[in-house]
């Protein structure tokens, strides 16, 4: 067991030079997790759509903004990982990546100045450049467009510009983990200036999870099962250790008050376990982190129990029932196997949902005026609904495809060029 870990952390990171097939189980549960976000957004913030209005409190919880974030950032990681091998070109990479956001962010700027009416230059091009920040950089800000939902991308962006140095040096793990554990730990008392740094490395924890098993870092053993994705399961325990926030819990028992979020660190088991699931990996260790996973809310709950404040706050009732009811389906797979096929369509057009949702309410919102609040809320949440699907499918189906056709039609006739019998 030493052995293998001691291993595992001497590895470089690079790619194993393998091809890789179309994996569903990452798309249906991208899917998921574009459908928690929007959930979050529409019940959580009761203005994106109509004044005056809020859905019951237990209804809050439905939706996991923090933690599906975190697993987009894991499964951006390991997709970059697999779509980049040996031969690698800087300027091949960076084309990809602007193909890949840029034509539906652009068309989701457009619908922000719509919104907005008038945007100011730097604003604007601070967006375009993806550096709007929620954290100052050191005085420096940049207010995010209307959309806030794209807080995320800014931090997606800077993660693909790291990916450039870990291709080019191939450093071994430990050293990457060991420069990042020291950064988090005298990132925890800095002050506010500086808050950005602990976000950025926070999320370059999942970000490199995701790349890891990418590229097979973690051991797997030759006569392993292939896991099977209990999806209501992991559903439910997601929605649970999202508003749970073991992390703050812990230091706030301990007397530790601080801005920097160590929520991560109990969050990272989790997307270990979802991302070995539905990758296939399996070995013992990534058992045990399971079996930890799903233990974890136990701790606060029995807390919780024994000082007779588990009925003090409908956040606590709310998780408990979400990790009673991720144990309860947790051997079920006919029911999840159901749904999660559900969501494969749902998982292509993720990213147009999660950039267009925002401003797409808040489009509807002012420019649709309903008296009636029955009529209005039942009215703008489903004409929200219908809109910001369509338009994200066609964006994703079929204009995102077409701009990246238009810009490597010359690479295509190059290579043809160069290889006929391409």
């Amino acid at each position: 067991m030493q052995a293998v870990i001691v291993n595992f952390f001497k590895q470089r990171l690079q790619p194993p030079g393998i091809k890789y097939k179309y994996n569903y189980s990452i798309e249906q549960y991208r899917g998921l997790c574009a459908i928690l976000v929007l959930l979050t957004h529409a019940v959580g913030d009761p203005k994106l759509l109509v004044n005056n209005f809020s859905w019951p409190l237990f209804m809050q919880y439905m939706g996991a903004g923090y933690l599906s974030v975190m697993v987009f950032f894991c499964m951006s990681g390991y997709v970059i990982g697999i779509t980049s091998s040996t031969g690698f070109s800087i300027k091949s990479y960076l084309k990809k990546r602007a193909l890949r956001l840029y034509p539906i962010y652009i068309i989701s700027i457009i619908i922000c100045i719509v919104v907005a009416g008038k945007v100011s230059l730097p604003v604007l091009l601070g967006n375009l450049l993806f550096l709007q920040n929620g954290l100052s950089y050191y005085h420096f800000k940049i207010p995010v467009l209307v959309n806030y939902a794209t807080w995320s991308l800014n931090y997606e962006v800077l993660y693909y510009l790291l990916f450039i140095p870990l291709m080019i040096y191939k450093p071994r793990l430990w050293k990457v983990l060991l420069a990042m554990f020291i950064m988090s730990v005298v990132s925890i008392p800095i002050t506010e200036p500086f808050y950005f740094m602990g976000g950025y490395l926070n999320g370059f924890y999942f970000w490199l999870l995701g790349l890891i098993l990418s590229w097979n870092l973690i051991s797997k053993q030759p006569d392993a099962p292939k896991n099977i994705v209990p999806f209501i399961s992991i559903l439910f325990l997601h929605l649970s250790l999202n508003h749970l926030g073991i992390g703050q819990i812990v230091l706030h028992t301990l007397g530790i008050y601080t801005h920097s979020n160590l929520n991560w660190i109990f969050d990272l088991p989790f997307c270990l376990m979802v991302m070995s699931t539905l990758t296939g990996t399996d070995n013992r260790l990534l058992r045990y982190n399971k079996l930890i996973t799903y233990a974890l809310p136990a701790g606060v709950f029995i807390y919780l129990i024994i000082t007779n404040r588990i009925f003090e706050d409908t956040r606590w009732v709310m998780c408990l029932i979400y990790w009673l009811l991720s144990l309860l389906f947790y051997f079920e797979t006919r029911i999840s196997m159901f749904i999660m096929n559900r969501f494969t369509g749902i998982g292509k057009i993720s990213y147009g949902l999660y950039i267009l949702h925002v401003p797409m309410a808040l489009l509807i919102k002012k420019y649709i005026v309903i008296h009636n609040q029955l009529a209005e809320v039942t009215l703008k949440y489903l004409l929200w609904l219908i809109l910001t699907f369509s338009l994200a499918y066609w964006l994703e189906i079929h204009f995102q495809p077409a701009v990246r056709r238009y810009f490597t039609k010359n690479e295509k006739d190059t290579r043809l060029l160069q290889n006929p019998a391409a």
